[in-house]
């Protein structure tokens, strides 16, 4: 960022400097009362806006004081509540409980052994599955219990009719 603004600072500069020697008397005069006049336009407006909050925080001075103190109460009542307190300290030892857990977990993790990490999972290479044949595996279907197959039409083959 600060590269960048070196670098738009310079090119602000460098183009100033070519404008102004283009520009002529005249034009250089008409600039600078313009740029005094919005200064001092800019100047009437702070003092104006700072008049005006100075008025309003003396009319309410009151009711900001009042809305103070009952922030400051409503503070300290919860700070001193028990409830609260103690939901605080059980949050932050069910926080630290979860830490240490985690960070248990993760140094056994590290500490045992690839084979013992890799132990539930499944891994299907084909090596034992190609000793059996087509014929070999047969389809086995299941009814639910109480379920006769229906007999099969004569007229049919394919599949049974319910």
């Amino acid at each position: 960022m600060k590269k960048g603004f070196l670098v738009g600072l310079g090119a602000v500069a460098a183009s100033a400097f070519v404008i102004s020697k283009k520009l002529t008397e005249s034009q250089k005069d008409k600039i600078a009362m313009k740029v005094d006049e919005l200064m001092l336009n800019m100047r009437d407006t702070a003092v104006k806006y700072d008049k005006y909050a100075h008025e309003y925080l003396d009319e309410n001075r009151d009711t900001i004081n009042h809305f103070k103190e009952n922030v400051n109460e409503k503070i300290n009542h919860v700070k001193n509540n028990s409830a609260v307190s103690d939901a605080f300290s059980s949050l932050k030892k069910a926080t630290s409980d979860l830490k240490d857990y985690m960070n248990e977990s993760q140094n056994e993790i590290n500490d045992s052994d690839d084979d013992a990490v890799m132990q539930d999972d499944i891994i299907i290479d084909g090596t034992d599955l190609h000793d059996f044949e087509d014929s070999e595996l047969e389809t086995q279907v299941f009814y639910p219990e109480g379920w006769r197959e229906p007999a099969k039409s004569l007229d049919d083959n394919s599949e049974p009719q319910l």
